[in-house]
């Protein structure tokens, strides 16, 4: 086996982690890239840390490990976290008391949680190191349902289906937006009907479902050894699982971008152009850069640094970053969503032209 002719002592010291913070045999990761005698011999000759071929460290083995910058690293990185969750806190009891349809209420605080939400889940994926994968499918359950609360604040917007089709009924609507058919602009508009609008929050609500339901077939293959993110061969159940959720998410987009068109000329005093944005850079956040950092640490392209392997440390810097840019997201999302709302219910919106109108006789 690997450490078997090495005493665990000396195995462990001098090789980036201290002696008996971690037990060798127990904790090595599994890299179907590496036969086990390849890393034998990498450890045996050319001093390669252990900790460049283990798992992540333990909660209680990283309290042990971090130096002085590191703990100050955290401490900075935690106390955004809990600016954002004021910040989120604050602007939840502003929306509860100024907008006075609950739907409304309840649809735009849900939404603005998003930055908290992911923030939150990657500085407890800091403090736990070998909860990544829960803190990455949780981020992904959570912004699903983001994507169904978005239409949400579409719809009722325009002041709830009825409405929305009223506003829309002569309005021929550009379906040659991306991410489907941004490439075919010969494809004819559509006027907007009452099967085609539950078309369009199927086509959103399926995402909401299909993330929370996949993330969780995940879980339990994950508990038999057939679920393994690492693992991007043709035959693997990961590989298959994400991308069948980015099919999916392709098609969660399309509709939005499409109402999202209208939205902003009947719903410009609703600040609806700086939601989406936002909505929009904590998408790219999730999932490219997710994904560019992924692929580096999978490559080995992002060095190994004692206690955290290559991989671990790509998740390490991910998240950094992730709670640095959520935290101006989540003050961004507190301007934009902070607006009062007198309206007891839903009703029909003016026409864009009339809002305009309106807008000039201000000015």
């Amino acid at each position: 086996t690997l450490f078997r002719s090495l005493h665990p002592r000396q195995a462990l010291h001098g090789r980036g982690l201290p002696p008996g913070s971690m037990d060798p045999m127990g904790d090595m990761a599994h890299d179907p890239r590496f036969p086990p005698g390849l890393i034998q011999l990498l450890i045996r000759n050319y001093s390669v840390p252990i900790a460049c071929v283990s798992k992540p460290p333990r909660a209680a083995q990283l309290i042990q490990q971090l130096g002085t910058l590191e703990f100050a690293v955290l401490g900075l990185l935690s106390s955004l976290t809990v600016l954002s969750i004021i910040l989120f806190i604050e602007d939840a009891f502003y929306l509860a008391r100024k907008v006075r349809c609950p739907l409304k209420s309840n649809t735009l605080i849900w939404s603005s949680a998003a930055p908290t939400v992911i923030a939150g889940c990657s500085c407890l994926g800091l403090w736990i190191p070998r909860s990544m994968m829960f803190v990455e499918i949780g981020i992904g359950v959570y912004f699903s349902v983001c994507f169904y609360l978005m239409l949400l604040i579409m719809i009722q917007g325009f002041g709830g289906k009825e409405a929305l089709l009223k506003t829309l009924k002569d309005k021929p609507l550009a379906i040659h937006t991306g991410p489907c058919c941004c490439c075919c602009p010969c494809l004819p508009p559509m006027k907007m009907t009452k099967k085609k609008l539950n078309l369009f929050v199927l086509g959103v609500f399926q995402l909401a479902f299909l993330k929370p339901f996949f993330a969780f077939i995940g879980l339990l293959l994950w508990t038999d050894g057939l679920y393994d993110t690492d693992d991007v061969s043709a035959t693997s159940t990961a590989l298959w699982i994400n991308t069948s959720l980015g099919v999916s998410t392709i098609f969660a987009l399309w509709p939005l971008a499409i109402l999202f068109r209208e939205a902003k000329l009947h719903m410009a005093e609703q600040n609806i152009v700086p939601k989406f944005a936002t909505f929009q850079t904590l998408l790219i956040l999730t999932t490219l850069q997710n994904s560019i950092f992924s692929i580096l640490g999978n490559a080995g392209q992002i060095a190994c640094s004692p206690p955290y392997s290559s991989k671990a440390r790509s998740q390490l810097m991910g998240n950094h970053l992730l709670i640095v840019e959520t935290f101006i997201v989540a003050v961004v999302v507190r301007v934009c969503y902070r607006k009062s709302d007198d309206s007891t219910g839903y009703g029909l919106l003016p026409p864009a032209t009339q809002i305009q109108d309106v807008k000039s006789g201000k000015d």
